[in-house]
């Protein structure tokens, strides 16, 4: 093992190896292996916790849509005079009875505002006391108000049962305190409180599970349209991706002809250039040529009128006894010449024989 370009003894890279091996993360983060697996299990438990938290905010949403396009239905029939409300619900894709939406509405406004009861206890510098966390919370599941006291009994079955509905967004005080922070108490109320005194004041005519069968058969027809909107949206995203991308295609394939046409036009036309070139150039060869033999013919003609005005000018009767005497000269001094270098030449010959003569005389001697 090397760092910072030097090499570590080998008993300190065994035990690094060991460590690396034995107690330290497989994925090469230099933690331990339980803190590793610890973070793991964090990440999948954050992972179902997110999960959940999506599946209960869109669960949410839609009970909120729906209260919400009930109200926008009993406006429209308060403003047009209707008086057949449930005429206007296929528009507004509503399906159950008022009774339906008016208690939905209701226990979601009781649930928010049991929630709101529920603020955590955060000192100055933003960390949470336990000490006042649990003083609070023993005291606020031991204390109610005394107006309360009368009929806790009676409606604790009552509040158990909404709190079982989780379409809906409920949760109890008893059974998950921790949720929203811990049960506080403004002017002597509490989340139990709130609800018992509701439930009481506004009981459902339906049975419970009818009521949480309406509303879950209409969520799940609500989500399930959204979900086949998105599928619809996606499909139709993918089938206009796959025309784009085959028209790219198209288009890449038109442009790589276009491409071959073009380098094959520009090809034709090098060859025009070059072959107009070439014949421009062989004409303008031609022309050259046929000037320059004009032209020596004509300095061939000079030469000839020349060579005559010599001649006319040096054959005179005033030179030609002269050029005639020079020319016996002439004749009789090559003659001279000539008849020199025969004789020389003769006697080169001659002294060439006397000396292959006496080489031959000189061998028989030294045989003997």
């Amino acid at each position: 093992m090397v760092k910072g370009g030097q090499t570590l003894p080998a008993d300190v890279s065994q035990v690094i190896d060991q460590l690396e091996r034995h107690c330290l993360a497989p994925d090469g983060s230099l933690v331990s292996k339980s803190a590793y697996y610890d973070l793991q299990h964090a990440r999948e438990e954050m992972s179902k916790e997110r999960l959940r938290y999506l599946e209960a905010m869109a669960i949410y949403c839609e009970a909120i849509a729906m209260v919400e396009d009930y109200q926008q239905a009993v406006s429209v029939a308060n403003l047009g005079g209707i008086r057949d409300i449930q005429g206007l619900y296929p528009q507004l894709g509503l399906k159950n009875s008022p009774q339906v939406y008016e208690t939905l509405e209701h226990r979601l406004v009781v649930a928010e505002a049991a929630q709101k009861l529920r603020l955590p206890l955060i000192s100055k510098d933003g960390e949470i006391q336990e000490e006042d966390i649990e003083k609070w919370s023993i005291l606020s599941r031991t204390s109610l108000d005394s107006t309360s006291t009368s009929f806790t009994l009676s409606s604790s079955s009552n509040y158990a049962n909404s709190s079982a509905n989780s379409s809906v967004g409920i949760a109890n005080d008893s059974v998950d305190p921790g949720v929203g922070g811990v049960p506080n108490r403004f002017l002597g109320l509490t989340p139990a409180y709130l609800w018992q005194t509701q439930l009481q004041q506004m009981p459902m005519t339906m049975d419970m599970t009818e009521y949480q069968i309406c509303l879950s058969s209409e969520i799940d027809a609500r989500l399930r349209a959204k979900c086949d909107k998105v599928k619809s949206i996606i499909e139709e995203i993918e089938r206009e991706e796959a025309a784009l991308r085959e028209d790219l295609y198209s288009a890449d394939r038109k442009f790589a002809e276009y491409y071959n046409v073009l380098e094959q036009i520009l090809g034709v036309l090098i060859k025009l250039v070059k072959d107009l070139k070439l014949q421009h150039q062989h004409k303008y060869d031609k022309l050259q040529k046929t000037w320059l033999c004009k032209r020596c013919e004509t300095m061939s003609a000079k030469l000839r009128v020349i060579e005559h005005i010599l001649l006319l000018e040096t054959y005179t009767q005033e030179t030609i006894p002269a050029l005639r005497k020079i020319r016996k000269y002439l004749v009789e001094a090559t003659e001279e010449a000539s008849m020199a270098y025969s004789k020389a030449k003769l006697e080169n010959m001659q002294w060439t024989i006397h000396q292959v003569e006496m080489d031959l005389k000189r061998l028989p001697d030294q045989s003997t």
